[in-house]
């Protein structure tokens, strides 16, 4: 198989190899040469029409995904990756002590290397490399420990979703914002404790390991009855040069005592 072949796998395919190398290859060494591995395939989407604000390269497109996320060829980022970055960087968020919860690998690499915070990953189930191991319902942090908290796609997957954020609550500085975002429908929120098995989830919320699908303002009302002060952030569907093209909302939750 020659370079050519390589920069032209369809998406699909280039993700069954994926699929398929991870279990062959160990897990170290796909780590140690990822970046040069995604440069090869980045190859093929070179151009000007796109840009990553994440890893800073410019595209001719990214690679469509079945849901119709845009991914970055070059770092993995999903378009809420660059929301999330775009928006911490415009609001000026990011600032002293930041935990961040199951972060993306892009995102977890841009974080680590800013020199005006003190970063801190965690992931509690081991899905994601991070620095820390935390249950978010039982967070091993002193009270008023943090000023900012990124807890993006993490409260659907928590069964005591109550616990969870009082917990970050109570380990957010006072002044400090927590920035929350899950998958969102609208109406109520959906939760049901009898729909317990991974086929059953996927049917009902929509992922084999999530248990409710939140609405914006039932997530906004649960936060606030944590004790949090809630400002919903909603963007339009409207496609621009980061890929950003889906409806968004971004809760930020202040602790304001």
């Amino acid at each position: 198989m020659n370079l050519h072949f390589y920069l032209n796998l369809p998406p699909r395919l280039y993700h069954f190899l994926k699929n398929i190398a991870k279990k062959v290859l160990p897990e170290k060494w796909l780590l140690e040469n990822e970046t040069a591995i995604r440069r090869l395939y980045a190859f093929r989407y070179r151009g000007n029409r796109y840009h990553c604000n994440i890893c800073g390269n410019s595209l001719s497109r990214f690679i469509q995904l079945s849901n119709g996320d845009l991914l970055c060829p070059y770092c993995g980022s999903l378009p809420r990756n660059r929301r999330l970055w775009h928006f911490l960087q415009e609001k000026g968020h990011l600032k002293g002590r930041v935990l961040d919860f199951s972060p993306s690998r892009c995102l977890r690499q841009k974080m680590e290397t800013l020199p005006n915070i003190r970063y801190i990953s965690s992931d509690y189930v081991g899905e994601f490399k991070a620095l820390k191991n935390h249950d978010i319902t039982q967070i091993i942090e002193p009270d008023a420990s943090f000023d900012l908290i990124v807890c993006f796609h993490v409260l659907e997957h928590v069964e005591e979703d109550r616990k969870a954020m009082q917990e970050l609550f109570r380990v957010l500085k006072p002044g400090g914002k927590a920035l929350v975002q899950t998958p969102f429908k609208d109406g109520d929120i959906f939760e049901d404790v009898t729909i317990r098995t991974p086929l059953e989830r996927l049917k009902h919320f929509g992922q084999e390991d999530h248990v409710r699908v939140y609405s914006v303002q039932g997530l906004k009302k649960r936060l606030e009855q944590s004790g949090f002060a809630v400002q919903v952030f909603s963007f339009a569907k409207q496609e621009n040069s980061m890929g950003m093209k889906k409806e968004e909302s971004i809760l930020v939750a202040s602790k304001n005592c």
